[in-house]
């Protein structure tokens, strides 16, 4: 499959064609034709305005919303998204002699699609499922449009996944401005009668960042190829704003030497006691890992990056038990209220405590972030009485489970950190195998139809999320739970660790990427090419 050159009228015009839809709550739609088995949508970069926690904001989004429109799919469908970008030019942009071109942030205004953990054709590199070594990013630049057509596997698993833009140097300030949404793959696990009579409620979580700008209003709006001090780009900005569903729910403030953090108004989710909902959250941020919990309500596990378990895990009533997101994750949640008036919060856990400040201003990571809420619980009324299924159906792409003697191929992918020379402007080189990114290397080769085994190590003092693209894989236990064994597409590394997963190569052939989720990172070389052939 080859995207298509449309016209940016056809594209406005198809969006415009069905209003916003109100579905699970009130999200922006962006369907753009109702046709039998293909999923149309039309999405729109560029810029627009609103005000949050009391900054005039301007920053990239998709068709004016935030988070983007939300689009639901099925397996066996054709998931149909014509992207145009009504961003402005690039200005011109050269690095100096040394400065590397490819791994310092550029481009701010090129953009492409990327359609995070779906199981479907690689998509990042031109044309569209190419097995080139030497093909480029999908680049699609001011005034330019493609419609990508993506066959959703017959066998594809049900559940949340999120789409965001991935093109190498820009997808930071991008996603860090507010592009992102959440894709709904509907399947066997909608029809759990369970799970079908509760409430099913999205929580978006993003970052928007912002410097003030020039006309008085705020935005990101970094220079190419300057260094950080000269309005190049930087990890941090002035003010962070921490969103729920496109709402403020925490203010990061770094106008003074010593930042501060402000709450915002919370979200709030009314219950029934005895109440079951149904709450799928995403960690879209560009780059806040997160540990939550809920200790005040019955909440279990259903579903992980978009693969739904077994059967229900119980979780998040404890640290011990908290829900780990690394940026890029998502889970999928069953939650019970009480048989009594309450009031609850989702919270996230304190980060790394004891370090001097909010974030590193060298490496982006988080350091010493205190315990904040994102979402309330209240539960009052008449009781219910909703019960949790004992048994969900087994996602059908993902089993049987991978066997050792399938292995057929074991490899070791190390993250490192080290201070930089000169050709990296932020002075920090993030490193896979110990080498900067080039578009045009394959770094890993694998074979389709065979399964493999990864060592993921992390030698650094920073967390390092992994994310593969076309295919999830196993997790074989994890630093903090040998006995975890669940199947994602995005993993949470600590500092100084080992991981191994074991991922089957299925269905599709061409380039594609994996990488540290922290995009940053990402931007500034933690980044591979492998080719499925």
């Amino acid at each position: 499959m080859n995207p298509r050159p449309v016209s940016r009228r056809q594209v406005l015009a198809g969006g415009a064609a069905i209003a916003s839809a109100a579905m699970l709550g009130v999200w922006p739609s962006a369907r753009a034709s109702a046709q039998e088995g293909v999923d149309a949508y039309a999405l729109n970069v560029a810029y627009s305005e609103r005000t949050l926690a009391g900054f005039r904001m301007r920053t990239r989004t998709y068709n004016a919303s935030l988070p983007g429109p939300l689009m639901v799919t099925r397996p066996g469908h054709m998931l149909r998204v014509t992207l145009s970008n009504s961003l402005p030019p690039n200005p011109p942009a050269t690095p100096a002699f040394g400065v590397d071109p490819e791994n310092n942030p550029y481009d701010f205004n090129t953009t492409n699609l990327h359609m995070h953990g779906m199981q479907i054709v690689p998509h990042l590199f031109a044309p569209v499922g190419t097995s080139n070594p030497a093909s480029a990013f999908i680049a699609i630049n001011h005034g330019e449009s493609l419609t990508y057509d993506f066959q959703i596997p017959d066998d594809h698993p049900s559940g949340l996944y999120w789409y965001h833009p991935h093109h190498h140097g820009s997808a930071t300030v991008q996603v860090g401005g507010g592009m992102a949404g959440l894709v709904l793959v509907k399947g066997p696990i909608d029809e759990v009668p369970e799970i079908k009579a509760a409430r099913d409620e999205l929580l978006a979580i993003q970052n928007p960042k912002i410097n003030p700008l020039p006309d008085g209003k705020w935005g990101w709006e970094p220079i190419a190829y300057k260094e950080p001090d000269q309005g190049g780009f930087a990890f941090m900005t002035q003010i962070e704003l921490l969103t729920v569903n496109g709402e403020p729910a925490l203010m990061i403030d770094r106008r003074t030497k010593q930042p501060t953090l402000n709450p915002g108004a919370l979200k709030t989710y009314r219950m029934k006691p005895g109440e079951v909902m149904r709450l799928r959250i995403l960690n879209g941020t560009d780059g806040i890992p997160m540990q939550l919990v809920m200790p005040e309500l019955e909440v279990y596990v259903i579903g992980q990056d978009g693969v739904n378990l077994l059967k229900p895990a119980l979780a998040a009533t404890s640290p011990r038990s908290a829900i780990k997101m690394a940026p890029g994750n998502r889970i999928e949640l069953l939650i019970r209220a009480p048989r009594h008036p309450l009031a609850a919060t989702l919270r996230t856990l304190p980060q790394m405590q004891g370090s001097p400040t909010v974030l590193s201003e060298a490496m982006g990571e988080m350091m010493a972030m205190p315990s904040f809420a994102l979402a309330k619980f209240v539960v009052a009324g008449a009781q219910t009485a909703m019960a949790i299924p004992k048994e969900l159906p087994q996602p059908a792409r993902e089993y049987p489970l991978i066997q050792d003697h399938e292995i057929a191929t074991r490899r070791r992918i190390l993250f490192t950190m080290r201070l930089a020379s000169k050709r990296i402007l932020t002075g920090y080189e993030f490193l896979i195998n110990e080498q900067l990114y080039r578009e045009t290397r394959i770094d890993q080769n694998v074979r389709l139809g065979t399964a493999e085994e990864w060592t993921l190590n992390n030698h650094s003092d920073g967390i390092h999320p992994f994310h593969i693209h076309v295919n999830s894989f196993e997790v074989m236990g994890t630093p903090w739970d040998r006995n975890y064994h669940r199947i994602q597409d995005t993993l949470w590394l600590p500092p100084f660790s080992e991981t191994k997963v074991r991922m089957r190569f299925k269905q599709w052939k061409g380039k594609s990427v994996f990488h540290c989720h922290i995009l940053p990172h990402e931007d500034t070389a933690m980044i591979a090419n492998f080719l499925i052939a």
